[in-house]
């Protein structure tokens, strides 16, 4: 992740908490049983379905769409999956605890890690919940990171080693972050980043670093599972075996600093007018009926009035995810070409403030919690670009998933925590949410 904490709201907050990832909360619990029995993770064929459902009984008024509280005062919520049935999977990353919430709102904990260790990246597959933990030490420092399968007998039982992956790949090493196209030859540019306070914000440029922190999962119908990588910058797929292969590394994000930024996060006039590519954080991933896999990523860098709303939604295609031999060699691209997409992964979705969360309806419609945002927001994927509507406003919300009973999410994830938007800094507050009849 980005090293650059005074240039970061989103990702500073993630800095803070890197063994939990505060500002880049929740982004996956995944349906693998749903996506093995509703085609795909299943969530929302009916656009705004979670508003009004007129299947069934033609001329019946259906009961409007309402909010229906399952589980309060969750402590970071920032994942949560749904089986078939209706029963709830959360974490509550920071207590290093997984919550299984009934139907009716009956909540057991079926997890705690032993070691105080973050726990996220929820899915369910049958009667198996896959999960990521990850050790963090000092200020956010992620030195180990794994992912594991909870079985219905409690047991848990290691399936990948995350973190020695990206140790020993490091895909994203060969990307250069920073202000990679500055002329260094020329001398007033030369001087300028002369200026740059490294003590603070870290080198001018500067390549991608071994570092893990797994987010997000996705369990596929073969076992395969998705692992979207905050600190690594990439996708994975894990086979049940414990393989791991790269899907994709995900591009730098640009930045043009204008006035305003310069003056807002503090930095020399000279600044404006050059460009710096901030380290992505992939905070989720879906896959979608015809087997493309989206992640949403937050940009790395500030989101606010230094300079907007900067998160991404990406695609890769499904030929290039599920054939041949995808595993990306280490510098296999060096982050200079089109801004939009680098190797296998495009940008189909901007202007998102901080996604956390997202969903895929098997209409192709996505659902994205917009963590700084307050919103859960609709995206309609077309030839000439995104529609983003947004559908539910709720405070700090981290996660979403899609069920014939309409849309699972988590809210107030920053609560009880010093990264509160709201406030709240001392009383977990977070809940989960199915928006439905």
């Amino acid at each position: 992740m980005s090293n650059i904490p005074r240039l970061t709201t989103a990702a500073a907050v993630i800095a803070l908490a890197a063994a939990s990832l505060i500002a880049v909360p929740a982004a996956s619990a995944h349906q693998g049983s749903q996506h093995n029995q509703q085609a795909v993770h299943a969530k929302s064929q009916h656009g705004k379905q979670v508003n009004h459902d007129k299947r069934g009984h033609r001329g019946h008024h259906q009961k409007a769409a309402t909010k229906h509280v399952l589980a309060s005062g969750l402590l970071s919520p920032l994942r949560a999956a749904v089986t078939p049935g209706g029963t709830a999977y959360v974490s509550e990353n920071f207590a290093g605890k997984i919550d299984r919430i009934s139907r009716n709102g009956t909540k057991t904990t079926v997890y705690t890690d032993p070691n105080g260790y973050e726990v996220g990246g929820l899915s369910v597959a049958g009667r198996y919940v896959v999960f990521t933990v990850t050790q963090s030490v000092g200020e956010g420092e992620n030195v180990d990171s794994w992912l594991k399968v909870l079985t219905p007998s409690g047991n848990v039982r290691t399936i990948a080693d995350i973190h020695a992956y990206e140790a020993a790949n490091n895909p994203d090493q060969g990307t250069t972050y920073g202000f990679r196209d500055a002329d260094m030859s020329d001398p007033a540019t030369a001087a300028c980043l002369a200026k740059w306070d490294t003590a603070d914000n870290g080198p001018a440029t500067y390549t991608g670093m071994v570092d893990s922190h797994p987010y997000a999962t996705y369990v596929l119908s073969n076992g395969w599972t998705y692992v979207a990588d905050a600190g690594a910058n990439a996708v994975f797929l894990v086979s049940p075996r414990g393989q791991i292969r790269t899907v994709a590394t995900l591009p730098g994000i640009p930045m043009t600093i204008d006035s305003a930024t310069a003056t807002g996060l503090g930095l020399d006039p000279c600044f404006v007018g050059l460009t710096y590519y901030f380290e992505p954080v992939p905070t989720d991933v879906e896959v979608g009926s015809n087997g493309t896999v989206y992640v949403t990523s937050l940009p790395g860098g500030p989101e606010g009035p230094q300079s907007g709303a900067r998160g991404s939604v990406f695609s890769i295609s499904a030929n290039a995810a599920y054939h041949g031999n995808f595993r990306l060699h280490p510098g296999s691209h060096q982050g200079k070409g089109h801004h939009g997409h680098n190797g296998q992964a495009r940008q189909v979705v901007t202007g998102l403030s901080s996604p956390t969360g997202l969903a895929v309806a098997p209409n192709g419609s996505l659902y994205v919690a917009q963590l700084f945002g307050d919103t859960i927001s609709k995206v309609t994927l077309g030839r000439w670009g995104a529609k983003v509507t947004d559908v539910i406003s709720t405070p700090s919300p981290g996660e979403v998933e899609w069920t014939p009973r309409g849309l699972y999410f988590t809210s107030d994830v920053l609560s009880g925590t010093p990264e509160d938007p709201h406030g709240n800094t001392t009383t977990p507050a977070g809940q989960l949410i199915r928006y439905g009849r």
